[in-house]
This record gives structure tokens, sequence and C-alpha cells, in this order.
């Protein structure tokens, strides 16, 4: 069944645990952005050893929107005990199959490739036999709260859907992520084109009830 992935990208330690306590009880998995401004224009928290010492159990994936995403997943890995998964860019100026193969074989972690609304499939084809998940960006990295499909950057809301039936049709098996800009009004195409995670952000938690909004989004699933 889908499953929404509540997406942090905060700028402090209270901004993440505040998140953190409103929906641990109604989702098993969050996504953690992490921007140093070396790939993309912002930069955001992080701190592992910070996150480590907050008691959940609730799983997270790392989105490493950065050019060298080792160093943080290796500091992931040795301080958070729940973290399981770590996203790259296609974008980054590194062989994409070197760095996924090495968060898979080396650090022994599952390994997703994360792909931008103007980057098309066939930036990712090499190395989607080995990942265990594919990140469809619905908006362009960096900032939470903008709109799904990104005209400035080349990608509508059809072309995003679109890239989700494809990637679905080339590997029945590989675990599918759409991120970014998804409303409750978007969940059901989403889903019928073959979505397996929606991961949001601004519209669970900047809404008045962050709780509420996410137990009614997954009722919605």
């Amino acid at each position: 069944m889908t499953q929404i992935v509540p997406a942090f990208l905060v700028e402090s330690e209270k901004e993440f645990e505040r998140n953190l306590r409103l929906i641990e009880h109604d989702c098993t998995l969050i996504q953690v952005d992490v921007l140093d401004g070396s790939l993309f224009a912002n930069t955001c928290w992080y701190d592992p050893e910070r996150i480590g010492s907050l008691k959940t159990k609730i799983e997270m994936e790392l989105h490493l929107m950065v050019e060298n995403p080792i160093p943080i997943i290796e500091a992931w890995k040795k301080h958070v005990p729940t973290f399981t998964r770590a996203i790259v860019h296609t974008e980054m100026h590194r062989p994409s199959g070197v760095v996924t193969g090495f968060i898979h074989d080396d650090l022994k972690l599952e390994v997703g490739i994360a792909l931008n609304p103007e980057s098309p499939l066939s930036e990712v084809e090499e190395v989607l036999h080995m990942v265990d998940q594919l990140t469809i960006m619905s908006v362009h990295p960096g900032y939470q709260g903008q709109t799904f499909g990104d005209p400035t950057h080349g990608g509508d809301m059809e072309s995003i859907i679109e890239k989700v039936r494809a990637a679905r049709a080339h590997r029945k098996d590989l675990t599918i992520e759409v991120d970014g800009g998804i409303t409750s009004d978007l969940i059901e195409p989403l889903v019928r084109a073959g979505a397996d995670r929606l991961c949001i952000g601004s519209a669970i938690f900047k809404t008045d009830d962050p709780t509420d909004t996410l137990k009614k989004m997954n009722k919605r699933i």
C-alpha cells in the first residue's frame, strides 16, 4: 500500500523534535532533508548526534541534496539507530553508480537515487537496476511550500505523473517515491500512476493541526 512519508526540512533541533512528536504515532517512516548549499541553494539542520539522541522508533531515510554525501551518511549510520536508507541525487558531480554501490555494498544500507523534475528518466537508467528506490522530484530541490510540477525548471504535473508510470513500467519491483508539492488532491492520481511513497512536508506541517492532517491523508490512501 502507498505510504505517506512526512518530510523534514528544518532549521533547528527544536523544530525537528516538534515535528517528530506531532506525527510519530501516525507513520512509520520520515524523510530528513540534507542541504549544505553545495548542490542546491539552501541549507538546513540535520545534526546526526542530536537526532540520534531523540528516543523514537520511527524509521528515517536521508534525502541528500549535496555534492559529497558519503561523510554525512557515515555519520548518520554511526549516530542514528533508525536510519535505514540514503537517497542521493543523480545531478551531483560524482558517478552515481560508484556512490550508490558504496552505500549499498560497503555501508550496508538501502539506497535510492533522486531525479529532478527537469531530468529525464534516462539519466538514471544505468543505476536503476542497482538501487532500492527511485525518488522522483516534483519540485526543484531546496525549499518546502512549492507547487507540484515545477514549471520554472521544465516539469509540469502531467510530465511528473508520466515519469512515475514510465519508471513503474521499466521495473515492476522498484519502490517509487514522489517528493514535493503534494497535496491531498494529488494523492489519488499519484497512487494510480504507481507511486509507493509520497513525501509531504508543508502540506502537513504548515497546517493548524499536523497530526490530524496526516491522519486524514492516511485515510485517503
